[in-house]
């Protein structure tokens, strides 16, 4: 799970990385904020004796990513209706609808595992 928590967290400053790179603007750079969070949360979780504490903050950042993704998910439709992305006229900040939808994509299988990982911890007691 620490290992899916570094990797999440990177894929996420990637993201943020290139949307700011093809789209300069600084809404894009969410995702690397995230990433950045989940990231170092990562690296604490190397410590066995802050792991636990570690990996449940960053899969509560992981569900306020979530919640705040969904409204792009759900615009995500009407955006892949257009043409172009840019000139998309039925949704607003259409870059924005983008890079929220593709962050819900890669922060909901890190949500998935880290309840799987939590149930069989419990389990295991």
């Amino acid at each position: 799970m620490v290992l899916f928590t570094k990797i999440t967290g990177l894929i996420l400053i990637l993201l943020g990385g290139l949307g700011y790179y093809l789209y300069e603007t600084f809404t894009v750079l969410i995702p690397i904020i995230l990433g950045l969070l989940i990231l170092v949360l990562g690296l604490v979780a190397d410590n066995p004796n802050r792991k636990r504490m570690a990996i449940h903050i960053a899969v509560m950042f992981a569900v306020i990513g979530l919640v705040v993704c969904w409204s792009g998910v759900k615009e995500l439709p009407a955006l892949l209706s257009c043409g172009e992305i840019l000139s998309c006229e039925s949704v607003t900040r259409p870059v924005a609808v983008l890079f929220r939808s593709v962050m819900f994509i890669v922060l909901l299988p890190y949500f998935i595992a880290s309840i799987r990982f939590f149930i069989k911890a419990r389990m295991s007691k």
